[in-house]
């Protein structure tokens, strides 16, 4: 169950347990020595519950593989389809969905930033669709091209709920913007607010709106206020002022839900001259960062980092010297943090920039930036980053769409957290020998 170890700079693609054989063989290291041969897929009610207990608690593409055996481990075992979408039990926490242009765009691969496990996904139900954004929980949110309706997806159980449309907030906004609402719809951060309520924070319009699945209409909460960046964290909603760390509070069924102050941030950042991550760090709510910085007397600029913890029980950040041991890559307002354990081409402690993170300034040195001894500066993902098939631009010289072929695991980490919409991929050659996570 285990995947293996990826080389430095290597995706691999990993077969998932396509046959009760393969099956029989993972089941094994649950259980009795080799010595003792059994009829695995017709293992017990009991024992084979006990496995998938233990394999829905580490990773639910091992779950999910372990239902496809056959079909008495399928009767004694939950099916996520039979569960609402945001059952947290089922749902894919550590896999994200890469960013890149494929021969078929309904297959698609998923990588496990926990382990570097990739899989081949068929998934049709993003025909049709824009995908708006990511979510710490590993589901996907789309809006329908056409239609302007928006879905909430599980790429690995392919589990799909409705949400309200966009254009009901557009409405409220539709004079100060143009006539298309697919311009206004950028979406910096999604995720759960409680098990029954998805938030969405419309990084554009400057709204930050809640709805549960089958809902109508989104129940706005915030409207105007500079948010982002926002994440769900342990199936609650953040965002952040200059001073403050907010979640969205929905415990109250009297009351609309609204945002109470979860935490203060010591440190002010000033977010005109530099931006704020919050990051799920492990299992860890932290905050870092970036403000350009002038040396007095030089005319050299240079990137400051700083990390925080959030203490809920003090309620307030506290600072943090690394980030323990794991990497962290930042776009304009995505981020995600990931373990060097299972990337080796990736440094520990260290802050890598996403493609639309460039400065414009001559910074000093070059490389990730380590947190530990403030080495380095992050550069850029640009055109040297990865193999470059060149860019279109339009009469005014304004750049169209550039095409990148991502050359490891530090490019396609970089193109996760990018929220540029001129990037496109080179498409990429899938072949026969690939499985599908089913």
């Amino acid at each position: 169950m285990n995947a293996k170890r990826p080389r430095s700079g290597d995706l691999p693609l990993l077969p998932t347990t396509s046959s009760p054989e393969e099956a029989s063989s993972a089941a094994q290291r649950f259980s009795s020595p080799p010595a003792c041969r059994m009829d695995w897929s017709n293992l017990g009610e009991g024992p084979a519950g006990m496995v998938a207990q233990r394999l829905l608690s580490g990773d639910v593409a091992d779950y999910v593989r372990f239902r496809a055996v056959s079909r008495p481990w399928r009767h004694c075992t939950a099916d996520p389809r039979a569960h609402g979408i945001l059952d947290r039990r089922f749902h894919p926490r550590t896999w994200i969905m890469l960013r890149e242009k494929v021969a078929d765009p309904e297959h698609r691969r998923l990588l496990n930033v926990s382990t570097g496990q990739c899989v081949r996904a068929h998934l049709p139900e993003l025909r049709g669709h824009d995908v708006c954004a990511p979510t710490v929980e590993g589901l996907l949110v789309l809006l329908n091209r056409a239609t302007y309706a928006v879905r909430l997806l599980n790429p690995l159980t392919r589990q799909v709920a409705d949400l309200p449309p966009a254009t009901t907030l557009y409405r409220l906004y539709r004079g100060a913007h143009g006539a298309d609402p697919r311009l206004d719809f950028q979406v910096s951060g999604a995720g759960l607010a409680d098990d029954a309520t998805v938030a969405v924070l419309f990084d554009e319009v400057r709204m930050l709106a809640v709805a549960k699945p089958g809902d109508e209409q989104w129940t706005l909460v915030q409207r105007g206020a500079s948010l982002s960046p926002a994440i769900s964290f342990a199936g609650r909603f953040y965002c952040t002022t200059p001073t403050e760390i907010k979640m969205v509070d929905t415990s109250d069924d009297s009351q609309p839900p609204r945002l109470v102050v979860a935490a203060k941030i010591i440190h002010w950042f000033t977010r005109g001259e530099g931006t704020v991550h919050l990051l799920d760090n492990g299992g860890e709510l932290m905050l870092l960062s970036r403000t350009l910085m002038q040396r007095v007397g030089e005319a050299r600029y240079f990137m400051e980092y700083k990390v925080s913890r959030v203490d809920f029980d003090a309620r307030k950040t506290q600072p943090m010297p690394n980030l323990g041991g794991r990497a962290v890559f930042i776009g304009s307002t995505h981020a995600i943090s990931v373990s060097p354990l299972a990337f080796p081409a990736i440094t520990n402690d260290s802050v890598y920039l996403g493609k639309d993170h460039k400065v414009g300034y001559n910074l000093e040195d070059t490389g990730p930036y380590k947190l530990v001894d403030g080495t380095g500066t992050t550069p850029s993902f640009d055109e040297s980053s990865g193999v470059t098939q060149g860019c279109a631009y339009d009469n005014n010289g304004r750049r169209i769409v550039c095409r990148y072929e991502p050359r490891g695991i530090v490019d396609y980490l970089s193109l996760y957290v990018t929220e540029d919409t001129s990037i496109s991929y080179a498409e990429e050659d899938t072949s026969d020998s690939d499985a599908e996570a089913n």
